[in-house]
């Protein structure tokens, strides 16, 4: 490699090293935030829309993580699933043997508690109604 390719090619370096720090430092998407943990896996909970209060202490948890947790406690049959019903319950729904496609909830679970108002929902809240 000549002198003059060798010179070129560390302008070019700095060049993108200046390009990548100046796009990295005042862009908001790349600041690191505080997500809360997830007391089920552990990770960041990034999605704070699609999370579930936590029956132990009330923070929020991955939709998954709930999911998986209600599959280990409850015993399903070999035609029923676990759903979201909404507004903090999920349901164990079983499907009938028949030409269309009917379904029945065998059984409710009310997950979080419904009067309860979460802090941490209160502020997705504000963003909402913006």
């Amino acid at each position: 490699m000549s002198e003059e390719s060798r010179e070129n090619s560390e302008d070019q370096k700095k060049k993108r090293d200046g390009r990548k720090n100046r796009y990295h430092r005042g862009n908001r998407r790349y600041q690191k935030k505080d997500y809360p943990v997830c007391p089920y896996c552990g990770n960041s909970v990034k999605d704070i829309n699609t999370a579930i209060a936590s029956e132990e202490d009330e923070s929020p948890a991955h939709f998954d993580c709930v999911l998986k947790q209600l599959e280990k406690r409850e015993t399903l049959e070999k035609d029923e699933k676990i759903c979201y019903l909404g507004r903090g319950s999920f349901g164990i729904v079983k499907t009938r043997n028949g030409g269309s496609m009917k379904f029945f909830i065998r059984k409710r679970i009310q997950y979080e508690k419904e009067e309860k108002k979460f802090d941490w929902r209160k502020t997705i809240s504000k963003r909402i109604r913006k």
